[in-house]
C-alpha cells in the first residue's frame, strides 16, 4: 500500500501525478495523504471541503484513492493511516464467487448494454475473479475488441458499487472465445 505524500503548500504538482499514475499502472493499493496541515492559517472544516475536490480532479484518474489530512506536528490522523492501510489490505484480498460476479454483469448488461461498431456487438457472457492482488478480473465473450473504454469504465464502477474496494486499482482482462478458438485451430493444422 503506498502513501502518496503531498505538501498542502505545494499541490497540484506534475510529479505527484506521475507518481500516482505509476502507482495505478503497477496495481498497488494508495492513499492520498495530503501533510502539513497544520500550517494552513484559518482552516476549517470547510477549508478541507472546498480543498478535497481540487485533488480529486488532479487525481481523476485514480478516483479509487482515499484521501486523508495530516498533521505531524498535531498528530492529527497519523494513528488513521495504519487503520486505513489495515482496511484497505481486506478490501482488496476479498475473493467474490463467480456466480455473484455472473448476476452483477447480467445486471450490468440489462441496464446499460454495450454498444458495438456497424453490425458487431459485444457480447458478455461471464465474469471471474483470477486474482486478489490486484482485484483482477476476466470477461469472457465474443467481439470484445469493440467493448469502448467507456463501457470498461461502467463496468468498473458498477463493481465498486457492489464490493468496496476502496484503495485499490482493479483490473480487466477480456478474452474473446471465437479468437482463442481460431487460435487453437491454426495451432493444431501448423502442428
Amino acid at each position: 500500500i503506498c502513501f502518496l505524500l503531498m505538501d498542502v503548500n505545494e499541490m497540484n504538482t506534475q510529479l505527484d501525478q506521475r507518481l500516482a499514475g505509476i502507482i495505478d499502472e503497477a496495481g498497488k493499493c494508495m492513499v492520498i495523504v495530503v501533510s502539513k496541515w497544520d500550517s494552513v492559517e484559518g482552516k476549517d472544516a470547510f477549508t478541507r471541503d472546498a480543498l478535497a475536490p481540487k485533488i480529486a480532479r488532479t487525481f481523476k484518474f485514480t478516483p479509487w484513492a482515499p484521501l486523508i489530512f495530516t498533521s505531524s506536528v498535531t498528530g492529527q490522523n497519523i494513528t488513521k493511516l495504519f487503520e486505513l492501510a489495515v482496511d484497505i489490505e481486506k478490501r482488496r484480498e476479498q475473493e467474490t464467487k463467480t456466480r455473484v460476479l455472473n448476476d452483477m454483469l447480467q445486471h450490468a448488461i440489462h441496464e446499460h448494454p454495450p454498444a458495438g461498431l456497424k453490425n458487431s456487438h459485444p457480447k458478455l457472457r461471464y465474469i471471474v475473479q483470477t486474482d486478489t492482488t490486484p482485484p483482477w478480473f476476466v470477461i469472457h465473450g465474443s467481439n470484445l475488441k469493440f467493448v469502448h473504454w467507456s463501457y470498461k469504465r461502467y463496468l468498473e464502477r458498477t463493481l465498486r458499487e457492489k464490493y468496496n474496494y476502496s484503495g485499490t486499482p482493479i483490473k480487466f482482462s477480456f478474452i474473446d472465445e471465437k479468437q482463442v478458438k481460431a487460435n487453437r485451430e491454426k495451432e493444431k493444422k501448423s502442428s
